[in-house]
């Protein structure tokens, strides 16, 4: 009899249950810091503060991407850790003809799996969607067989410890991103580059060429390395519902791996033409006296955060703060202070780190309020019709929201309840 832990007990560890209890010779314990999460009866767990105590005594330990790598009680059990996404890969293997497409990036990830997704689908493969984008790939292992394909984004936690690449590897803008998490950048880094540090020669990878660190990682694949830049997607046809220059640079790379697939151009820009985007991404809310508001709540970073203010030539006023997760807040002050910004609004814990900020730089367009609530209702006040206000926030939710799906559905309630 193996002793198995499942550490983390959210989406993966749930789908991870299910998956390995029809294993006979598996006993099963769960393991949470959370002494609250409810778990069925008759589960074996262990939960609270010292939920990592007694890891020696397992065989196989199987982390969810929330708990952090590098935790010292990991390490000592560093031969026996694996994950979802490294079973999943491990039972790909023994599969043939299914072919896997990884996306991985700092911003975009989820859009971008979503268009390949829905571009395969329309041109009539048998397409599944999984990984990071919320949906377990175990779930549907059995339904794959010969000619299928998986898109599954991939994020730094699901591709720190794996030692397998896609066959076709995605690589979007990086930027910093869970310093809260990773040790350093060069941490988060490294684990983005799994995604093309194992390709072989018949594999490809498509990256962001005017991103420094996706031209890096593609280097690390002895695969073919496929470019796409601004001014190729600008050129490629696209007629975004979707605003935001980014945005068109996803939609390229989506069709830049769909052509590897052989997808017609047509049915590539039709598809992106018809594509309405995602909630808590650069999300129209309502317009209000002539003023426009997005909810871009899924900017927990400054890179996409400054990516979703670039996407308006408007004048703007953003709304910007949350839980910092270690990131440097300076880049997203500068672009605050261009002249396009009539006014930034802070909000929650970091509002006083981007006011300390804003004071070393000159930049004094901003108010400072306690939570997103008196933030929204504080740009009502300032805001002039043609404006669009923005919820932009550069940082993560963990303050004042679970999650930044509960912050965009929070923010979109009330902007709705404005008079």
């Amino acid at each position: 009899m193996k002793r198995v832990a499942i550490l983390g007990f959210g989406l993966e560890g749930k789908s991870l249950f299910s998956y390995l209890k029809k294993e006979e010779d598996f006993e099963i314990t769960v393991l949470d810091r959370d002494p609250k999460i409810k778990i069925a009866r008759g589960i074996k767990k262990v939960l609270g503060k010292s939920y990592l105590k007694n890891l020696g005594k397992f065989d196989l330990v199987f982390r969810s991407p929330g708990v952090p790598y590098n935790l010292p009680e990991l390490k000592k059990a560093s031969g026996r850790i694996l994950s979802l996404t490294r079973l999943f890969f491990e039972e790909i293997k023994k599969k043939e003809n299914i072919r896997v497409v990884g996306i991985t990036g700092s911003a975009g990830k989820t859009t971008t799996a979503t268009l390949l997704y829905k571009i395969l689908k329309h041109a009539g493969r048998k397409v599944f969607l999984g990984g990071n984008i919320g949906k377990s790939p175990l779930d549907y292992l059995e339904k794959l067989d010969s000619g299928s394909t998986v898109v599954m984004e991939l994020s730094s936690f699901q591709l720190q410890d794996l030692n397998y690449s896609p066959d076709v590897a995605l690589v979007l803008d990086i930027f910093e991103e869970h310093l809260d998490k990773h040790k350093n950048f060069r941490e988060y880094f490294d684990a983005k580059s799994n995604i093309a540090r194992h390709q072989k020669k018949s594999d490809a990878i498509i990256y962001f060429a005017d991103n420094k660190y996706s031209s890096a990682i593609a280097k690390k694949s002895i695969g073919k390395k496929i470019q796409v830049t601004l001014e190729s997607a600008k050129k490629f046809g696209f007629k975004l519902k979707v605003p935001g220059d980014y945005n068109y640079k996803n939609a390229m790379a989506a069709g830049a791996a769909a052509r590897l697939f052989g997808v017609k151009r047509e049915t590539i820009i039709e598809t992106v033409n018809n594509f309405k985007g995602i909630k808590h991404r650069l999300e129209f809310v309502r317009n209000l006296n002539g003023v426009g508001y997005y909810n871009n709540s899924k900017a927990t970073n400054v890179g996409s955060a400054i990516g979703g203010i670039d996407a308006f030539l408007e004048k703007k006023i953003v709304l910007a703060g949350g839980y910092n997760k270690k990131l440097d807040l300076t880049p997203l002050v500068r672009r605050l202070a261009r002249r396009d910004i009539r006014s930034a609004v802070y909000f929650g814990v970091a509002a006083g780190e981007l006011e300390r900020i804003s004071k070393l730089l000159g930049f004094s367009r901003y108010s400072k309020t306690a939570g997103l609530e008196s933030a929204i209702k504080e740009a009502h006040k300032i805001s002039i019709k043609g404006d669009i206000t923005i919820l932009s926030p550069g940082t993560a939710s963990f303050d004042e929201f679970s999650n930044y799906e509960e912050r965009g559905d929070k923010f979109r309630k009330w902007v709705l309840e404005l008079k």
